[in-house]
C-alpha cells in the first residue's frame, strides 16, 4: 500500500561471519559509506523510518519509506557485493487491519 510519502518496505540484509564489514578496513569503510549515504538517500526521496542491527546474526533490519523504488535499490546497491538482502514492500498493521475491517 502506498500513501503519499511513498511506499514502505522492510530490508533484512545479512552477511556470513567471515565477511563481516566489522573484520576489515575495506569493510568497514563501506558500512560507513553505506550508512553515511542515508543523507543524499533522504535528498532523493528515501528516508529511514528505522534501522537496527543484530551484531550477534550479522544481521541489518532497515525500514524505508520511497517515493521511488530505483531510487531506494540505489540506497541499497552499495551491499549487494558483499551481503545477502531481501526487501520487502510492507504496511502498518493499522493501515491492514483498517483494510480489511469486517465492519466497514
Amino acid at each position: 500500500m502506498a500513501s503519499d510519502d511513498g511506499m514502505i518496505f522492510m530490508a533484512h540484509w545479512t552477511h556470513t561471519p567471515e565477511n563481516c564489514p566489522g573484520r576489515s578496513k575495506e569493510g568497514a569503510t563501506m558500512l560507513n559509506d553505506f550508512w553515511a549515504g542515508r543523507k543524499q538517500a533522504e535528498k532523493n526521496g528515501v528516508k529511514i523510518l528505522s534501522a537496527y542491527v543484530a551484531a550477534t546474526e550479522h544481521t541489518y533490519y532497515i525500514t524505508v519509506q520511497a517515493k521511488d523504488y530505483q531510487t531506494m535499490l540505489e540506497f541499497f546497491e552499495i551491499l549487494a557485493p558483499t551481503q545477502t538482502g531481501n526487501i520487502h514492500p510492507v504496511t502498518t498493521m493499522d493501515k491492514w487491519t483498517d483494510h480489511i475491517n469486517p465492519n466497514k
